[in-house]
């Protein structure tokens, strides 16, 4: 494989966008993060400037309504466009399919990738053939920090009202009451946003901006939800030797939907925590290290993007 490297143009979720540049770049990529223009017609421009002079572009997150920016993207484009679909997007884009409102040119012209294997079964539904290419995930490799002397849960439920819509907020709600002993963290909602009045060991921190510190606070990381990509969150919980319950099946993860199930995953690890039996989730931080470590993805990513330029 040729080591020549292009223009990539990416558009879309901010928060992976910018990190991905920023890796491509590192490799000798020209890559570029746009923002949303929003309603602004000077960045629009900008963004039709870029999109012109890239090699490929690249969509973190997508629509696949007939009427989208992608869609008309895809009928002027003659060179590839990369579709990374990550969570929620996928819903968007099975609900358009389901209203006969999905652009048949973006689905069959872009190259589809997910991060997550479940996306890729859902994409199918819309005719669409993805192949699980996960993200770049910033995991420790160095040795772990122990895990805390009290028993912690970390909780993670979003401010905005539509993320919070695939969030399980009423399990959530419910497990710092059936363990009174516990104590239970949740980010990032600070109080005033949540139904109160919260259980005393319960506490909302809001926006937190040093997770490390965080991860060294907490036992066990659990997130649950009703739909998900890869979550970056479980990966990181993972390689710092902590658990997770997750609703969606991880390696080195414990997997469990609803009270029932959660109540009980958690119960038995507070158990080998009481009887000094609870050490650091050595598996999972193995199992993470293997798929995440070591830049893998990234230099995934990067193949398969250089196959994509022109020869």
């Amino acid at each position: 494989m040729s080591d020549r490297r292009g223009r990539v143009l990416i558009l879309g979720l901010p928060y992976f966008g910018r990190r991905l540049a920023a890796d491509l770049s590192s490799l000798g990529w020209r890559a570029e993060y746009l923002p949303h223009p929003g309603r602004s017609l000077p960045a629009w421009g900008r963004v039709a400037a870029a999109v012109a002079r890239a090699d490929i572009v690249y969509l973190i997150g997508s629509r696949l309504d007939r009427g989208s920016p992608q869609a008309r993207l895809a009928r002027v484009r003659r060179r590839p466009i990369v579709i990374h679909w990550v969570g929620t997007d996928v819903q968007i884009a099975l609900d358009e399919h389901r209203r006969r409102n999905a652009d048949a040119r973006l689905a069959e012209r872009a190259i589809h990738w997910c991060d997550a294997p479940w996306l890729a079964e859902e994409l199918r539904a819309a005719g669409i053939r993805a192949e699980e290419v996960p993200l770049p995930i910033p995991v420790p490799e160095a040795e772990p920090p122990p895990l805390p002397p009290r028993f912690t849960v970390l909780l993670y439920y979003p401010v905005d009202a539509f993320d919070r819509e695939v969030f399980d907020w009423e399990t959530m709600a419910r497990l710092p009451g059936a363990f009174p002993g516990v104590r239970f963290l949740l980010i990032p909602s600070p109080p005033e946003t949540l139904p109160g009045p919260l259980p005393p060991n319960l506490e909302a921190r809001g926006w937190v901006d040093d997770m490390d510190a965080l991860y060294r606070e907490i036992t066990v990381l659990v997130r649950l939800t009703t739909h998900d990509g890869q979550s970056f969150m479980a990966a990181e919980a993972l390689a710092r030797g902590r658990y997770v319950i997750w609703t969606h099946p991880m390696p080195g993860a414990i997997q469990a939907t609803g009270f029932e199930a959660v109540s009980e995953a958690l119960r038995r690890l507070l158990e080998r925590h009481a009887a000094g039996a609870l050490g650091l989730n050595l598996d999972g931080r193995r199992r993470v290290l293997e798929r995440f470590g070591g830049g893998a993805p990234l230099r995934e990513i990067d193949e398969r993007l250089r196959l994509l330029l022109p020869r």
